[in-house]
C-alpha cells in the first residue's frame, strides 16, 4: 500500500469490488433475483461506472441521487425514502420503475398522482426482533420505518379499494445478517399476506443479508428463493445492497501528525471523527485497523483526530511495535457508509444559508 500520500484518502480497490459483484450475478444466474444497488452507502462515480456493469438497477431515495444515476439509462430504478416532499413526488415516480412509499398517510396522499408507469408499493414493518445493531433495528413500537403489518392487514381488510394500485410490498429489516433471518422473514411473508400475494407484481425484500460473506449459506439461499419463487412465479424478487457489495473493497489511509505521552499515549491523526469519519459518532461502531492487535499489548494508543473538539476520539487500541510520528495507520473495510456520511447520505442536500 502506498504511504505517501500527502492527506487522508479513501482506497478503492477494485479487484475485491468485483469479487463481491460476481457473487452477485451468480446470485441473479440462479434465482433469477434482481440486485438494485442501494446508492446511500457509496455513491463515488469511479465505483458506481463498475457496480453498474453487473446489477440490474438502482435504489435511489430523492432527486439528488437521482441526478448521479441518470446515465445508466437501461438500468432499473427502485426509489423509496422515509418521507417524500410533495414536489420531489411526480418527477421521482417518472423516472422509477418501482416505488415504495412508507406511511398509510403517504400512500393515501401521492399513489394515484404517481406516474401510471411506475409500479408502487408500500414498506411494511413486520416487527421481527432480530440481534442486530440498535441504529438498525425497526422492530420497536416507536420505528418511523414502514407500516406495522398489523395496522396494514387491517386497513387493508376493511378497504381495499385504498390498495387497488398496489403492486409490491417492501421490508427492510436486516443489518449484517445471515440466511436464518432472510427465512423467518420469508415465512412471515407467505403467511400473512397468502391473500394479497397473489395479487402482488414484486417484493423488496432490502438490503443487510451478508451474501458476500465467506461464511454465508449461498446455496442455502439459492434453495430457498427457488423454492419461493415456485410457489410465487409472478412475483419479481429484489434485493438493494450495499454493504454487501462494498464490504472489504478498501481502506482509509491517515498519518501520524503528533504523540503526546500519557497512558495510554494519545496519536492525533490528520483526520477527524466529525469531517471524515462521522459513521463512528453516529453508530459507536470502532473501526478495524491494520496492523493492530486484538489482545493487550504493552503499546496501547488512544486515536484522535486532530480538530478542536475534544471528544474528537477513534478509541484505544493495540499494536505490536511502537507507533512513531509520521507513520501510516490504516482503517480497514472504509469504502461502505463512510464517505457518504460526510455530506449526502441518502442523497440529502445541503442546507440553505441566508442574512437578514
Amino acid at each position: 500500500m502506498p504511504n505517501n500520500r500527502e492527506k487522508p484518502t479513501f482506497v478503492l480497490l477494485k479487484d475485491k469490488l468485483q469479487k463481491n459483484l460476481d457473487i452477485c450475478q451468480e446470485l441473479t444466474q440462479y434465482t433469477n433475483t434482481q440486485i438494485l444497488y442501494t446508492l446511500k452507502g457509496f455513491d463515488k462515480v469511479e465505483g458506481v461506472s463498475q457496480i453498474a456493469n453487473s446489477v440490474s438497477g438502482f435504489s435511489i431515495g430523492n432527486i439528488n441521487e437521482l441526478s448521479q444515476i441518470e446515465c445508466y439509462t437501461d438500468k432499473r430504478i427502485h426509489t423509496y425514502a422515509p418521507a417524500y416532499h410533495p414536489k420531489e413526488v411526480i418527477p421521482l415516480s417518472k423516472a422509477s420503475d418501482t416505488m415504495s412509499f412508507n406511511s398509510i398517510t403517504q400512500w393515501t396522499q401521492y399513489h394515484q398522482i404517481s406516474s401510471p408507469n411506475t409500479s408502487i408499493g408500500l414498506r411494511i414493518n413486520p416487527k421481527i426482533s432480530l440481534s442486530q445493531p440498535s441504529h438498525c433495528d425497526s422492530s420497536h413500537s416507536q420505528s418511523r420505518f414502514g407500516v406495522s403489518y398489523s395496522k396494514f392487514l387491517l386497513i387493508y381488510n376493511s378497504n381495499r379499494e385504498l390498495f387497488r394500485d398496489l403492486d409490491g410490498l417492501h421490508f427492510h429489516i436486516f443489518c449484517h445478517q445471515k440466511l436464518s433471518s432472510l427465512k423467518i422473514l420469508l415465512k412471515h411473508i407467505a403467511t400473512s399476506y397468502r391473500d394479497i400475494l397473489p395479487k402482488l407484481k414484486w417484493l423488496n425484500l432490502g438490503g443487510g443479508q451478508e451474501f458476500t460473506s465467506t461464511n454465508y449459506d449461498k446455496n442455502g439461499l439459492y434453495k430457498l428463493l427457488n423454492t419461493f419463487r415456485l410457489e410465487y412465479p409472478h412475483i419479481t424478487i429484489y434485493f438493494e445492497p450495499c454493504s454487501a457489495i462494498v464490504a472489504n473493497t478498501g481502506y482509509f489511509q491517515t498519518t501520524i501528525l503528533d504523540i503526546i505521552e500519557e497512558s495510554p499515549s494519545i496519536v492525533i491523526l490528520d483526520t477527524s471523527i466529525e469531517a471524515h469519519l462521522l459513521d463512528i459518532a453516529i453508530t459507536n461502531q470502532k473501526p478495524k485497523i491494520k496492523k493492530s492487535s486484538n489482545a493487550p499489548t504493552p503499546y496501547a494508543y488512544r486515536l484522535t483526530g486532530v480538530s478542536c473538539v475534544e471528544t474528537d476520539n477513534i478509541g484505544t487500541y493495540y499494536f505490536h511495535s511502537p507507533l512513531q510520528i509520521g507513520d501510516t495507520i490504516i482503517f480497514e473495510d472504509m469504502i461502505g457508509y463512510t464517505m457518504v456520511k460526510q455530506t449526502r447520505f441518502n442523497g440529502i442536500g445541503d442546507v440553505g444559508f441566508e442574512v437578514e
